[in-house]
């Protein structure tokens, strides 16, 4: 198998996220509603002029739609905490969004799929270039940005790879993997990263501990370093699994496929168990599938929010599972096909 081939059956996506605030404003947790809205209304005014973005404020916002920008990454946890004055602006095509009045001003954010931290910085360097040019961001010539939290302090830039790890997860060796990846100043997180938990389908996000000596570019390639090692060894963990216990490992994988195309009834839980499983063996080459990322998509597709936007009404839990399970039933094997 390639690197490329490697690559792509264990990196979901890249992202770039920069922190930035007005200069003389008070962080967000102080701010008032009139200073807030308006520093909103500026940087909606100066976007708009950019492309077109659809603003919503978090007060505006039901528990359904707070859920799917959720899940798509679109928002954070804490700016989904902050309905006083929390606002986000999304682009058409969902690869950019800012979040305003989050633990900073602004946090905008680029998220492209599979493994490109360039391109991702290439399109939100164009948003950043923008607001900097129009409005007054708080910058210190020794420091670099100012942030809310010190970690952030520099270039405010968080450079992040959303990334697969079954065999590494089930093996045990995930937390020696966070251990070395936090000697060389990364971080490891859960699949909505901060305060998330990591075990949601052996999602993780990697990503910069610190920004503050680094340019951008040096951010960009320390992280691209430890991805590919990551990558590296998440590869050769699949490959060892799979020749000490072929049999087991492939009737595993193929039992998890006839669940998630058969069952009438699906938990997000064990959703998550199957799919990995499936996700696993097309890695392997013992499902077939020509599209990874149509794939990584479909995770979220069945995710709560989106399956309650899809179904178009109010539903409860149980009814949630009858309706993944049907969705999947529907769905899974056109991918796989």
């Amino acid at each position: 198998m390639s690197q490329n081939d490697i690559i792509k059956n264990i990196v979901v996506s890249s992202r770039i996220r920069l922190a930035r605030n007005v200069s003389g404003l008070p962080f967000p947790h102080k701010l008032d509603a009139e200073l807030a809205f308006g520093f909103v209304k500026k940087i909606h005014d100066v976007l708009q002029a950019t492309e077109k973005f659809d603003m919503r404020f978090i007060s505006q916002m039901d528990e359904v739609e707070k859920r799917i920008y959720l899940e798509k990454h679109l928002v954070s946890l804490d700016l989904l905490q902050n309905d006083r004055l929390g606002a986000v602006m999304v682009n058409k095509d969902e690869s950019l969004s800012i979040m305003l009045n989050e633990e900073d001003h602004i946090r905008e954010q680029s998220i492209v799929k599979g493994f490109d931290l360039p391109k991702a910085y290439k399109k939100i360097r164009r948003i950043d270039d923008k607001i900097i040019s129009q409005v007054d961001i708080a910058y210190d010539d020794n420091l670099g940005f100012l942030t809310s939290c010190p970690t952030n302090v520099g270039t405010g830039m968080r450079a992040s790879v959303m990334m697969f790890l079954p065999a590494l997860s089930k093996t045990g060796r995930i937390s020696a993997l966070i251990d070395a990846l936090v000697k060389r100043k990364m971080t490891v997180r859960g699949i909505y990263g901060e305060g998330s938990s990591s075990s949601s389908g052996f999602m993780y996000q990697i990503s910069n501990r610190t920004s503050l000596g680094y340019s951008e570019e040096e951010i960009i390639e320390n992280v691209n370093n430890s991805v590919l090692a990551v990558c590296q060894l998440e590869s050769k963990e699949r490959e060892t699994i799979f020749n000490t216990h072929k049999t087991a490992y492939t009737d595993r994988i193929m039992r998890s496929k006839g669940i998630l195309t058969n069952a009438y009834i699906l938990s997000t839980k064990e959703f998550f168990e199957r799919f990995a499983d499936v996700k696993t063996g097309v890695a392997l080459g013992i499902i077939q599938c020509a599209d990874v990322e149509k794939l990584d998509d479909f995770l979220v597709d069945v995710l709560p929010g989106n399956l309650l936007k899809k179904a178009g009404k109010q539903m409860n839990e149980r009814e949630r599972d009858i309706f993944r399970a049907e969705y999947t039933r529907e769905n899974l094997n056109k991918i796989l096909d």
